[in-house]
């Protein structure tokens, strides 16, 4: 065992400190603590290690509110006291711009959530004895709960038994708002609705939906302030969300999905305006002759491993003059914006929203305009 000062939190949510020079990854701490670790895992440029006892803790320390932290993978922040989660989002992120894209930014604005009872979408997982829950923190063993305080109180019926898994699924979604739940595998023809900003937005559970609807209201407003023009796309579309308020302010909007079922809600929430839908990758999309036409604004919400080399190449041959950029991962958008940058983008502004609290993730939103935008 050795005893191991945390000089900061990297993006994965691990502490980071130093042993003779060697960088070593622990997590369940905080910077400033003096803690005691056993190193699990050796690499040539860094180790993994667990933490062992808490010497010196942080006065950011909390007791977890949840009786599974640190068995549970779900939630690896629950040690930290919410406002502490929120400043070490910004500085990982931060971070992320500095290190990864080599865009400086001091600090950047975080719309924060209620830290409890705030997700609204959740993935989990029938044990093999029995039981659901969600995957063990650094395991692939699922871990069975009949609680879970960081989701919207009306899941809280599936975990104490009230309501039925479905049959045949080992991991499965679960969306609830109010006194709405649903559960993949067993509601997947039944049609969801939440009101986004005054529009009701249509879905199913088995369609990728954001899972913090109380901070989405922040979200969509902000990322698309101030667009307008003649022709839009929405790239990675899902149910239309974004363009549903987008198609009302462009003559001409693009939606691009490779689901079959989101688009299908996409033709339901998209009603404005002149839309055009597309069930194919966006790569796909590219090659086709609605990809060459000029665009006044483009929005994209790729994956966590954000946007292919095919995309980030169409975006600096396409050039258009507005491009809004939602992404659930910091480093994957510190790293395309860096190739944007590169080829005639400028990063007008950043900001983050926390669609989930008691974790490291936070999402975030680039807003960028293209030098040669009139």
């Amino acid at each position: 065992m050795n005893e191991l000062s945390i000089t900061r939190l990297v993006a994965g949510g691990d502490g980071l400190g130093f042993l003779n020079g060697k960088a070593v990854f622990v997590p369940g701490v905080l910077p400033g603590e003096r803690v005691r670790i056993r190193v699990v895992h050796s690499r040539r440029d860094y180790d993994r290690a667990v933490l062992v006892e808490i010497l010196e803790p942080s006065v950011h320390r909390v007791e977890p509110g949840c009786r599974y932290a640190g068995v549970c993978g779900g939630c690896d922040w629950l040690h930290i006291d919410y406002a502490e989660q929120l400043r070490l989002k910004v500085s990982i992120a931060v971070e992320a711009l500095r290190r990864t894209g080599r865009i400086g930014r001091e600090d950047l604005p975080i719309e924060p959530s209620a830290p409890w009872q705030a997700r609204n979408r959740a993935q989990v997982h029938c044990g093999p004895r029995g039981g659901i829950g969600y995957m063990g923190a650094r395991s692939i063993r699922v871990v069975p709960v009949d609680e879970c305080p960081i989701v919207s109180p009306a899941m809280g019926r599936l975990f104490r038994g009230e309501t039925p898994p479905p049959d045949g699924l080992e991991r499965f979604t679960v969306f609830a708002d109010g006194e709405t739940l649903a559960v993949e595998g067993r509601d997947d023809s039944r049609d969801l609705a939440v009101k986004v900003n005054g529009r009701e937005i249509f879905f199913s559970v088995g369609c990728f939906f954001q899972s913090n609807v109380g901070v989405l209201q922040k979200l969509v407003p902000w990322a698309l302030a101030g667009l307008q023009g003649e022709t839009a796309a929405d790239l990675y579309c899902g149910v239309g969300l974004f363009g549903a308020f987008v198609a009302e302010k462009f003559s001409r909007t693009f939606l691009v999905e490779s689901r079959a079922m989101s688009i299908s809600y996409a033709r339901r929430n998209v009603t404005g305006g002149s839309p055009e839908f597309y069930p194919m990758t966006v790569e796909q999309w590219i090659t086709s002759g609605a990809a060459r036409a000029p665009l006044d604004a483009v929005i994209v919400d790729p994956p966590r491993a954000g946007l292919s080399a095919e995309v980030r190449t169409w975006l600096t041959e396409s050039t258009p003059r507005r491009l809004i950029y939602v992404s659930c991962n910091p480093v994957t958008l510190a790293r395309d914006l860096a190739v944007l940058i590169a080829e005639g983008y400028v990063l007008d502004d950043v900001r983050l929203f926390d669609f989930y609290p008691q974790t490291s993730h936070v999402e975030a939103v680039a807003r960028v305009t293209h030098r040669g935008a009139a």
